[in-house]
């Protein structure tokens, strides 16, 4: 098995808990731009580290230093809008709705980019997965369904964008390392716009709302959902040396977890098709990788 595999599991792993986090989130109705803040603060000293040493035995040149600077931004801005929109998306309609279409959705996308922007190879196999992955939403949006959730068709709407934002996120990361560029300078200066894209958004958002947050346990919340996020980014970025879209997909594992601890713990509705849903979701990964 190549490094880089192992690297997406890994990140697929992480990645498990920062889902669920946002969850909780959305569950506890707290500010996204406050939290998300926080979890790039705390994210942004562990990644500072691991620049720092790297910077002992290499040296990074003005033009490395211009162009991660400008992919890095631009992974920021999107990955920080997807999580905004995927709380909000989580908000209308269940995780058990959720991580399965944006399963779905966010795998076409990415595995379109890695086509016919960077080239790569798609297998027989791997079409196999993108059509087994489409028959999810149908099983989904029932009118059943539609009574269940909070609000169905503004849920998978959002989710529809946070697949996209996510998409060009990912994009930006992968052109990274195709420049051979540092990850450890990439990853750091993505939570520091992040520290600064989200304190925006949260001092805007403030100054329209008279909720104050003076609850201690959420900043620690955050301190866990920085560390969990910052080591999942890591892992997912030095697996992009790989095929952009077996990396992305196997990331789309995670989305199993917070789907079982949410019918745990939020008692989110849960039935046999719901069951087929996530087992054709594992299927169309597997056909992936």
């Amino acid at each position: 098995m190549e490094n880089w595999i192992i690297y997406a599991i890994l990140s697929a792993v992480a990645a498990w808990g920062y889902n669920f986090a946002l969850k909780m989130i959305a569950e506890r109705h707290y500010d996204t731009s406050l939290v998300t803040c926080y979890d790039y603060l705390f994210g942004s000293l562990i990644a500072g580290l691991w620049l720092w040493w790297y910077m002992q035995s290499n040296t990074i040149s003005q033009e490395e230093l211009i162009y991660t600077s400008l992919f890095a931004l631009g992974n920021v801005f999107f990955f920080s809008t997807s999580i905004f929109t995927r709380v909000e998306s989580m908000r209308h309609i269940d995780t058990v709705i959720f991580f399965p279409l944006y399963k779905t959705f966010g795998p076409i996308m990415v595995t379109a980019v890695s086509l016919f922007f960077f080239k790569e190879v798609l297998t027989f196999k791997e079409v196999l997965g993108i059509i087994a992955g489409i028959t999810v939403p149908l099983l989904l949006l029932t009118k059943s369904e539609n009574r269940i959730q909070k609000n169905l068709l503004l849920g998978v709407i959002l989710v529809v964008v946070t697949a996209l934002l996510t998409t060009v996120s990912t994009a930006a990361a992968k052109q990274v390392m195709v420049k051979s560029f540092s990850v450890e300078l990439f990853v750091f200066l993505s939570f520091v716009f992040g520290i600064i894209f989200t304190f925006i958004s949260y001092y805007f958002h403030s100054r329209h709302s008279h909720k104050k947050y003076v609850n201690t346990w959420i900043w620690k919340f955050s301190v866990i959902v920085g560390i969990i996020h910052v080591f999942s980014f890591i892992f997912f970025a030095q697996a992009l040396v790989g095929n952009l879209a077996i990396v992305f997909t196997i990331n789309s594992f995670s989305l199993l977890i917070p789907i079982i601890l949410s019918i745990i713990f939020y008692w989110e509705h849960f039935n046999l098709k719901k069951w087929l849903v996530i087992a054709l979701s594992v299927i169309s990964i597997l056909l992936f990788i």
